[in-house]
């Protein structure tokens, strides 16, 4: 009973992981899809929403690649464990079109 009890909690700290990782990957693409912004806005947004969050997503990686036409921000890191001895994975990706002048 106590095993499965752990279980429950150990999972529902994953989705809360997968939450905070497409959280801040959201974030991160709508700053850096902006007119004239950079992809180190969007790594600067989505660092910081990583920072206010706080605790659920362990060791936090966001890689951001930005092209003419679009960003793509990948935030990558490990959900908290309770079960001694399991990491779980979490990657979550966003992508948004770059808002760019365009003739009608």
């Amino acid at each position: 009973m106590i095993l499965l009890t752990f279980a429950i909690v150990q999972a529902g700290l994953f989705y809360f992981a997968q939450s905070i990782a497409l959280g801040a990957a959201t974030q991160g693409v709508s700053a850096g899809r902006g007119y004239q912004a950079d992809a180190a806005a969007g790594q600067r947004r989505a660092s910081n929403f990583l920072n206010s969050v706080g605790v659920g997503l362990d060791d936090p990686q966001v890689t951001v690649i930005r092209t003419a036409t679009e960003i793509r921000v990948t935030v990558t890191g490990h959900a908290v464990s309770v079960l001694p001895g399991l990491t779980w994975t979490v990657t979550k990706t966003a992508h948004g079109p770059i808002e760019r002048p365009t003739t009608p």
